[in-house]
């Protein structure tokens, strides 16, 4: 008799959880753009501390035009960000072990930005791997 409802595991309000957590909000969104073109700033300033320098700034010069069209993807309402693009866009900013950027080729760190851009923009669900990260270098 309560096979829909809200109580079940595979009532209504559960799926709309489901579905709600598999989304990206545009304040997540909005978040990773800026990180994209805050590392972009820090990368092109000559003032920044080589001390507090996490990267090269020529391996992130070298990926900055990619970089800079994530981020403006990020900002278009308009465009569908999977969660797998979400992910592969924080672990190419943050990871200092998978990401290339964090690395000392420039080629390497240009080829996974131009991934990560199409991963983006297509919207296609393929996963950042580290294995994909060194592959294209």
């Amino acid at each position: 008799m309560f096979v829909n409802n809200e109580i079940t595991d595979r009532g209504l309000f559960h799926r709309m959880l489901k579905k709600a957590a598999r989304e990206v909000t545009i304040d997540e969104r909005q978040a990773w753009a800026r990180s994209a073109e805050g590392a972009i700033r820090d990368a092109s300033r000559p003032s920044t501390m080589v001390r507090r320098r996490v990267t090269q700034p020529a391996v992130v010069l070298s990926a900055a035009p990619a970089l800079s069209e994530v981020a403006a993807a990020l900002r278009n309402e308009d465009v569908a960000v999977s969660r797998e693009a979400h992910d592969g866009v924080r672990t190419v900013l943050t990871s200092g072990v998978d990401s290339p950027l964090n690395g000392s080729d420039p080629l390497a760190a240009r080829r996974a930005a131009d991934a990560l851009r199409d991963l983006v923009v297509s919207g296609a669900a393929i996963s950042y791997t580290r294995q994909v990260a060194h592959a294209t270098a």
